[in-house]
């Protein structure tokens, strides 16, 4: 396995100063659970740690796509798509992705007295099913607002927002049914239509490399009658629709963040970013490029 050190491609990294967190710790706000790191890691070949003495802060680890690994007291656990799981402080410990199919992560370093809780709560392989309802780019997005606080001027209330913020977050993956029935009450979900779950499926695998094949399995249905039925229903091919709320979401990820085009490339899907370029440029009448500097990034 060839390890990795020095960061991959479209990945963002944000470091608290120690300072910072031990404000945080002794500040009243926010002192039962301080983010001490956080970051996102796309495709990340060859990612590999280890730690003989273990971490000083819990670990959150949440697999979005692809394989990885970890060890903890000697056992040896596999984390898939749509996983996630929190390593223990001072623990030692291993964790690395798979060669052939990387994982792409989010992940929080965290300590204070509510992190031993939320560790005894979420201290397995915890999955996340895809449903009708479920929320997995509200909470990616969640992962970014946060990301793009901590990359911003570092300042007393900029910290605060994120440690308070972090309780949410945390929210969400130990009340997976709350989460989605905040946004989606049960007593008005009786129906939904095919191209609601069918659009709804792929804003949730938005930064998925989707195929038509994909979709139709999704829905236990052919590719041709999926087509079909798709193109019925909202005058677009599958993919084409696909590839339009992947370029919106794009635009959105260059008025809201400083990531380059690289970098929104990998996160949408797009291996290569010419050719996610070319797209962009079909669906947006400008190229990327020009699309960052007329909004002054």
């Amino acid at each position: 396995m060839v390890r990795i050190k020095d960061g991959f491609v479209g990945q963002r990294l944000a470091v608290y100063p120690f300072f910072i967190i031990e404000q945080a710790l002794n500040n009243p706000l926010t002192s039962d659970l301080v983010v001490h790191s956080m970051g996102y890691f796309p495709k990340a070949a060859g990612h590999y740690i280890n730690r003989p003495n273990g971490c000083g802060e819990y670990i959150l680890i949440y697999c979005i796509n692809g394989k990885g690994f970890f060890k903890l007291s000697g056992v040896q656990h596999t984390v898939c798509e749509n996983q996630f799981f929190v390593l223990p402080a001072e623990e030692p410990h291993q964790y690395w992705a798979d060669e052939e199919s990387p994982w792409s992560i989010y992940w929080v370093h965290f300590k204070g007295p509510k992190a031993v809780s939320i560790f005894k709560q979420l201290n397995d392989v915890n999955q996340i099913s895809l449903n009708d309802h479920s929320r997995m780019q509200d909470r990616i997005g969640f992962f970014d607002e946060l990301l793009n606080i901590m990359e911003s001027e570092l300042k007393e209330s900029s910290v605060d927002y994120v440690n308070m913020s972090i309780n949410h977050l945390f929210a969400t993956f130990l009340y997976i049914d709350e989460y989605r029935a905040a946004k989606y009450p049960v007593q008005k979900a009786n129906y939904t239509s095919f191209i609601s779950l069918a659009t709804h499926y792929m804003n949730e695998n938005i930064e998925k490399h989707l195929t038509l094949e994909d979709m139709a399995a999704h829905f236990g249905y052919s590719k041709s009658y999926f087509y079909r039925l798709f193109y019925k229903e909202t005058g677009y091919a599958p993919i084409t629709y696909l590839q339009n709320i992947k370029i919106k979401r794009a635009a959105e990820l260059f008025a809201n963040t400083s990531l380059k085009v690289n970098q929104v490339a990998l996160k949408m899907g797009f291996d290569d970013p010419y050719y996610f370029s070319r797209l962009f440029k079909k669906v947006m009448g400008v190229a990327p490029v020009s699309y960052k500097k007329a909004l002054g990034k």
